[in-house]
């Protein structure tokens, strides 16, 4: 059973320190390196690199897409050219097991345990079940 986060819905004040599509959290986890391009794989890296360097960095989890996004060659401005309604579907899915809505406002710190408990739950493949990175995936190792 994943736990109820407390999260703070965006409002006009505060600004997230980073945007992160929910199905992005599982992506992080399960990162080796790998991506569509150096420019993708680099970005991803920094991301990754910058939530473990600051736990309480202030996150927008969203269904749409996100500073992850923006380094992907399959970005056509804010609409992914890939397969967007499938990774929209994957975002909600993730949202859902979380108790969270698009535009709410987390830690990496609050929400860690949460995701290993979804992780661990076996509910991780009615997400990522079509996922073109599986093969190379920490997650489904």
């Amino acid at each position: 059973m994943v736990k109820r986060l407390t999260s703070r819905r965006q409002k006009g004040g505060g600004c997230p320190d980073l945007t992160i599509r929910a199905h992005h959290l599982l992506c992080m986890r399960g990162f080796q390196g790998y991506g569509y391009s150096e420019e993708f794989t680099e970005n991803l890296a920094r991301i990754i690199h910058e939530i473990k360097g600051n736990p309480s960095a202030s996150l927008m989890i969203v269904d749409f897409p996100d500073d992850i996004c923006r380094a992907c060659p399959f970005m056509d401005g804010l609409r992914c050219l890939r397969d967007e309604e499938r990774i929209r579907s994957m975002d909600r899915r993730v949202l859902e097991l979380l108790k969270l809505e698009s535009g709410c406002m987390v830690t990496f710190h609050d929400i860690e345990d949460t995701l290993l408990a979804l992780i661990t739950s076996g509910k991780i493949m009615e997400i990522c079940g079509e996922c073109s990175w599986m093969d190379v995936c920490l997650i489904h190792r």
